[in-house]
């Protein structure tokens, strides 16, 4: 009988297949008192648990490097710093020694708080470094209890894996080449999994609850990694369809694939750049897979992948930078600086204080000024990385700003720290490319004054949309109200594409809205020319532009200039969309 669940799709694809069910087995712990004269003895075997989860996960490390290259590798060796950070291993054995208990339940004592700390943090990607947390710990527990630290490389044939969990100390021992995809009961779309997963083009399901049982009863299953449905024992009529679609999709990525060294330009001959936005460097391998013309946003806030609130050292900065600009090879490579803040984020990890508002407080390029000390390590660094390749390799972007005054305070700052290391006998650049990203209303409507004071400008429309409307998009009583396609929106970026060219400097887009088929057509007729998103979204979004004319996009561009409210705009797009679509049997 055939029965189906939902979750959230967050690697498309299809997959068919027999699932293997694999569920992580919580280890219980209860307290038990220690005697005074044992607590020594107690800390010596979290020690030596802690000790043996370190070869563990240093194993883990040398597995995802032999099998998915260093940049992976790098998850591991976070997991290893998380594993020996004093902060957590002192905080247990603290608790041991005080409370004289156990150490499986000091260790869980410990990891409540800490999980609850990162829940907090309203930034999603950090917010899911808990699952790194929480892996690191579950292991140290089976060490405690001298279990089997476990291997799954023990699979024959393809198989749609269904699990509670999937941790990467799991995920790194599997034959990944033979995983039809992933159905996973937990995790979100910025866990290191569903990354490694996204990256080897993985079709991926999360937060499909019920899934293990479901799998233990089914013979086959049908992963749809485009809706986020899964259906287990399909009909014989909901198999062909899906075994029909998975065709489909497969030619056509073989033809976006094809399509991967033409150039993007109009059909009248208007060239688009496409660059890639990137999380962590493993994700470069698929900028270049898509053939990006770069990297148009790498989100440096990947260096707080360690559990502890450490700030990260010029040394890291640098062979960070240094590793994807290399792998980049002559592309360009735009790092924007440290975006913190918000709720607990900056309290937590920058030390400021608590806010009333954090949203409209103290972040992006406010908090990077109220802690000069850690904004002019990163500083040094990317000034460093970038005297290292020939000039514009390496551009500088600054989050939030909101007034020419930040840009000119900038400015200054860079100019002193170039001074300073050129004194020392770095080799610098005279004129290090520097941008500012437009994310509020303020510096758009100052776009033209703006535009003459920096390099280039980079609209962040993610947040520019959520300030413009008031609307907090994570809001579910609000969300709705969210609108890319608002006119208010869109005449802001009319404004600022059209400060940027006065100027004459490059005005890209680095929000989701980049990647949206439906707002490509009008970005393009208000004279965007460059565009940064996700790796996988550059195939649609080339094969859309070279199947559009730049006179054509211009008169959806003015047309949508003149309506006045977003159901209109969305069905004038949805209109010619189709049209371009039909014309050219494109499928998105």
């Amino acid at each position: 009988m055939s029965r189906s669940l939902s979750g959230l799709a967050v690697s498309p694809g299809i997959a068919i297949g027999e699932p293997v069910v694999n569920e992580t087995r919580p280890i219980s712990t209860l307290r038990i008192t220690v005697p005074a004269e044992q607590v020594d003895a107690e800390i010596q075997r979290f020690r030596a648990a802690v000790a043996a989860t370190i070869e563990h996960i240093k194993e883990n490390r040398d597995r995802a490097a032999q099998q998915m290259g260093e940049e992976y590798a790098a998850i591991f060796e976070a997991h290893q710093l998380i594993a020996s950070d004093p902060t957590f291993t002192a905080t247990v054995e603290g608790v041991i020694r005080s409370e004289e208990v156990n150490a499986d339940w000091a260790i869980d004592r410990v990891l409540e708080q800490l999980i609850s700390r990162f829940e907090a943090l309203p930034d999603e990607y950090l917010a899911d470094r808990k699952l790194d947390v929480l892996d690191v710990a579950t292991q140290i527990l089976r060490a405690l209890h001298g279990l089997d630290l476990g291997k799954l490389d023990h699979l024959e044939r393809p198989v749609i894996l269904v699990a509670d969990d999937l941790p990467p100390s799991t995920a790194v021992q599997l034959p990944l080449d033979k995983i039809l995809g992933f159905a996973l009961e937990m995790g979100g779309p910025t866990s290191h999994t569903t990354i490694i997963a996204r990256s080897l083009g993985i079709p991926v399901i999360v937060g499909a609850h019920g899934a293990c049982e479901h799998a233990k009863r089914s013979r086959l299953i049908a992963l749809d990694a485009f809706e986020g449905k899964i259906v287990f024992d399909p009909n014989p009529a909901d198999l062909s369809e899906y075994e029909s679609r998975q065709r489909e999709y497969q030619g056509q990525q073989a033809a976006l694939f094809e399509m991967r060294d033409l150039p993007t330009v109009t059909r009248d001959g208007r060239a688009i750049e496409l660059h890639a936005n990137i999380e962590l460097p493993a994700e470069v391998e698929q900028a270049l897979r898509w053939n990006a013309s770069g990297v148009g946003l790498y989100r440096s806030e990947f260096l707080y992948m360690r559990m502890s609130p450490a700030l990260p050292s010029e040394k890291q900065h640098l062979e960070t930078y240094r590793e994807m600009v290399t792998r980049m090879g002559g592309r360009p490579v735009t790092i924007r600086t440290f975006d913190l803040g918000g709720r607990k984020l900056a309290r937590e990890i920058m030390g400021a204080g608590t806010e009333a508002n954090p949203v409209l407080g103290l972040r992006g390029i406010r908090l990077c000024f109220s802690k000069p000390e850690f904004f002019r390590a990163q500083l040094r660094a990317l000034l460093r990385v970038a005297g290292e390749y020939p000039a514009g390799r390496v551009r500088i972007l600054f989050p939030l700003i909101s007034g020419i005054e930040e840009v000119r305070y900038v400015r200054l700052l860079v100019g002193e720290i170039s001074a300073e290391l050129a004194a020392a006998g770095h080799r610098v650049h005279a004129a290090v490319p520097l941008g500012a990203m437009v994310e509020v209303p303020s510096s758009a409507v100052m776009a033209r004054e703006l535009a003459r004071e920096v390099d280039f400008i980079s609209i962040g429309t993610n947040d520019l949309i959520q300030y413009s409307l008031a609307v907090d998009r994570s809001n579910n009583l609000v969300a709705d109200l969210y609108k890319p396609s608002s006119p208010a929106v869109l005449r802001l970026i009319a404004e600022v594409i059209a400060g940027g060219e006065a100027a004459g400097i490059e005005v890209s887009m680095c929000g989701e809205m980049a990647a949206d088929p439906l707002m490509v057509p009008v970005l393009v007729g208000l004279g965007l020319t460059s565009f940064s998103m996700n790796p996988h979204a550059i195939p649609v979004v080339r094969a859309l532009i070279r199947h559009l004319s730049y006179r054509e996009a211009q008169r959806i561009a003015h047309r949508a200039l003149q309506l006045v409210t977003a159901r209109d705009v969305e069905e004038h797009l949805l209109e010619r969309l189709a049209f371009l679509l039909a014309r050219n049997k494109i499928h998105v």
